[in-house]
């Protein structure tokens, strides 16, 4: 018999596990079922997952069983994620036999309600058999060994998670989530360039593709060009000032809560607590999104903040030295 720790950072865009084998593995939090009978015999599957789900999307309903970074409540949902967990688990321990264990952190939003927390560990049934639900920004500090003062903003799709740390289990007053997210973002890009440019024709994947080419916080627009279609003919748009915008507007929550987590800690740990901010998850590789942050800080003395080497990672690595090191007692057995 085996026993397995896994780290997995349960996402609203993207799910990413990391293994005590060694393996790690991320794939896009979505599920497809096939419309009718045709598309049902084209996929010859009763659904399919990830990036064969987007692929295949005007086929199938797809769904995001996540929404604003927590877990919707409906079974459908829940089916699921339990059918994304399955996969992601079967595909990075394969050679699981029966009588083998396998622990898992799985990392959640800043503020997860204890609802949600209980929903995952229904979307966990039959897939692992012990569970630890852990503070996604609080996982990301773990993992560095970032103990001493320091706050962790960890950008993700849904939601942001900020978290201060300050040598202890983080208190309800360390922790924020904002839904002002990467889906926002992508709202708000969506939302300029169909105003500066009426009849544009974007998804959510075309906002995302060029969010990811050309995205930038900063005080001026540098020069971005992406090609677009109106009525099925594409043509080259200067998107430069939209996405400046845009992102000047996404950060100006995300640096109130920063300003508002360092002034209300105490006075004479605020020096090194701006002075060492973190930003972790998808949305910290925006460029210039850390000089953002410290011109935010600015007025309170300055700050520094960098952005983590593995955004895509950092969370599940993180959980799985938790799921290494945390004391039995602490894990919960799923059904």
């Amino acid at each position: 018999m085996a026993t397995y720790y896994c780290g997995i950072d349960v996402g609203t865009s993207r799910t990413s596990i990391c293994t005590s084998t060694g393996k790690r593995l991320t794939v896009e939090s979505c599920i497809g079922y096939p419309k009718d009978m045709v598309a049902q015999k084209r996929l010859g599957k009763p659904y399919v997952l990830g990036k064969e789900a987007l692929e295949n999307r005007l086929a199938v309903d797809l769904i995001y069983p996540l929404g604003d970074g927590v877990l919707h409540s409906d079974s459908r949902a829940i089916d699921g994620m339990n059918k994304i967990l399955t996969n992601l688990i079967g595909a990075v321990i394969p050679d699981r036999k029966k009588g083998d264990v396998i622990y898992a952190a799985v990392g959640t939003p800043a503020q997860a309600s204890i609802e949600n927390n209980k929903d995952l560990l229904k979307v966990c049934s039959g897939v692992v058999d012990k569970v630890l639900v852990v503070s996604e920004p609080f996982a990301v500090a773990y993992g560095m060994d970032m103990f001493d003062e320091c706050l962790i903003v960890d950008i993700g799709a849904g939601t942001v998670d900020l978290c201060r740390i300050h040598g202890t289990l983080p208190e309800a007053d360390d922790q924020v989530s904002l839904n002002t997210a990467g889906n926002y973002l992508d709202k708000l890009i969506t939302d300029r360039l169909t105003k500066a440019y009426p009849g544009v024709q974007v998804t959510k994947n075309i906002i995302r593709k060029m969010k990811e080419k050309h995205g930038y916080v900063g005080t001026f627009s540098p020069e971005a060009t992406f090609t677009l279609t109106v009525e099925g003919k594409p043509a080259e748009f200067d998107i430069g000032d939209v996405l400046t915008n845009a992102t000047r507007e996404f950060v100006k929550p995300i640096c109130g809560a920063i300003q508002n987590l360092v002034a209300t800690f105490d006075p004479e740990f605020q020096e090194k607590l701006r002075n060492n901010i973190i930003l972790a998850g998808g949305g910290s590789r925006l460029r210039g999104i850390d000089r953002a942050v410290e011109s935010a800080l600015v007025e309170y003395g300055g700050g520094s903040a960098i952005v983590t080497e593995d955004p895509e990672f950092g969370g599940a690595q993180g959980a799985l030295k938790m799921a290494l090191e945390m004391p039995e007692d602490l894990w919960e057995e799923v059904d």
